[in-house]
């Protein structure tokens, strides 16, 4: 079985092919050019290199979110348009799952999406069958930090760490992934996708659709009261 995985949800892109159980190519770029430009030809590329034709791939992974608002409706309307012209089946994966996916499975892991404005996606990952435990939310990286400072050890992982290094390893029992570890989305969400598959958790043209994750309305109230 051959899979592609398509990943527009953070300032990558990025897309994989996983074959049977083995990946065997992956494209990641990181640069000023918007996902509608890059994606299909990277896709494109790719698929060139490895000498599959896009009629091979048997199903089509789309990373869903939570992330760029921009990017994910780029790349699930090109998963969808392959999807279909193709009659092909598709698996949707959460960008938080991909993120904490194959990461330090004995230790609980919150992957962080940057959401600007010192604000970032998150959720909650154990086990190693990546259980999610909390879901994704949206908080500002202050309060996400002061949220879990008491709550024990958790690993940080995602395109942001970077950023908020400094204040995330000054809590005690707070570590972070070293930064190969962060643009791994597509790769992994071709091995999640197939499990997924597997299992029967299928979507189609008509299904498939973005994951967003807002502001709580509380929050939005609190928010708008200091404008």
């Amino acid at each position: 079985m051959k899979i592609l995985a398509i990943d527009t949800s953070t300032t990558h892109s990025s897309c994989a092919v996983m074959d049977d159980n083995n990946i065997v190519g992956d494209f990641s770029i990181n640069q000023s050019m918007s996902h509608n430009e890059i994606l299909l030809v990277m896709v494109d590329e790719m698929l060139k290199k490895l000498n599959i034709d896009i009629e091979d791939i048997d199903l089509f992974v789309a990373v869903t979110g939570p992330g760029s608002f921009t990017g994910i409706r780029i790349g699930v309307t090109v998963v969808k348009a392959l999807a279909m012209a193709l009659n092909k089946p598709i698996v949707a994966v959460n960008t938080l799952e991909a993120l904490s996916f194959g990461v330090f499975a004995d230790k609980k892991k919150i992957p962080l999406i940057d959401a600007r404005g010192e604000r970032v996606y998150y959720g909650v990952y154990e086990g190693i069958n990546n259980e999610n435990i909390v879901a994704p939310a949206l908080l500002t990286i202050d309060e996400l930090l002061e949220e879990f400072s008491d709550k024990g050890e958790f690993v940080f992982v995602g395109d942001c760490v970077n950023l908020y290094k400094d204040r995330i390893l000054s809590i005690k029992n707070f570590e972070i992934t070293p930064a190969c570890l962060n643009s791994c989305i597509s790769k992994n969400a071709c091995v999640i996708g197939k499990q997924k598959y597997e299992r029967g958790d299928i979507s189609d043209c008509f299904s498939l659709s973005p994951e967003y994750v807002r502001l709580s309305q509380a929050q939005r109230d609190l928010e708008n009261k200091g404008k």
